[in-house]
């Protein structure tokens, strides 16, 4: 499978950057495996970038020490989303014991996805977003939102009981890309301009892939939108 990818990555007119995305890739005896993920640290609570970090650094972990090494075994989605679910109790109960020796509350929304032979499986909590794009510019929103439409998430990870996250898998066929965003990126853009510049038939090289998520990020700061804004957009293609 071919795989082209680009990054995004901008406080916007926050003072700081509390987002936090990755994106790994590796070669295994199983051919390639790609894990992405974007977290964005809640606002008014304390230290969402620290929030958002430690999601992801606890994420990449697992992949490398487990997820690589159950998929060069041979093991399925079964056995890849136990992993996963493990490493977010695991990271939410550190989160809780970080916070509570601190006496606040943090926390923050994850959207992870991993790729390997023809399969995909996400894992998703709080309003950031897993967009996916099909041929004919087809796009659909793989995740739902945890909020109540009134800027208040409803699930998430961090400083809280533990909620389970939403998981979602499935075969990717010929070619089909996946953006990753924080709720910065979204707001502005309809489907239609995502698909007239991220479409899988409008996207020819990583180069371009990131040009086209600075000219969205751009239009979402000049429509007002005060922010942090992240994304990454990978295309497979078989």
């Amino acid at each position: 499978m071919k795989i082209i990818s680009g990054i995004y990555w901008d406080k916007g007119m926050r003072s700081k950057n509390q987002d936090s995305l990755f994106l790994e890739q590796v070669f295994t005896n199983k051919g390639r495996v790609l894990i992405a993920a974007v977290s964005d640290g809640i606002g008014g609570l304390e230290e969402g970038e620290t929030a958002s970090g430690f999601i992801l650094e606890k994420l990449l972990e697992n992949f490398y020490h487990q997820m690589v090494v159950l998929i060069g075994r041979g093991k399925g989605k079964k056995a890849l989303k136990r992993s996963l679910l493990r490493c977010f109790f695991e990271t939410n109960q550190m989160l809780n014991q970080y916070a509570g020796s601190r006496d606040f509350k943090l926390g923050a929304t994850v959207s992870v996805l991993l790729i390997w032979k023809k399969n995909y499986l996400a894992a998703h909590l709080g309003d950031s977003r897993i967009y996916q794009f099909k041929e004919e510019n087809r796009i659909l929103q793989l995740t739902k939102d945890h909020s109540d439409g009134k800027n208040a998430l409803t699930r998430c990870m961090g400083s809280f009981a533990y909620q389970s996250p939403d998981i979602y898998s499935g075969k990717i066929k010929k070619k089909s890309g996946f953006l990753l965003c924080s709720d910065g990126f979204y707001h502005c853009p309809d489907k239609q301009m995502l698909g007239e510049l991220l479409g899988t038939e409008e996207v020819k090289d990583e180069e371009q892939i990131e040009k086209r998520l600075k000219e969205l990020a751009g239009y979402d700061m000049k429509r007002g939108e005060q922010d942090n804004i992240s994304a990454l957009y990978i295309l497979c293609s078989r």
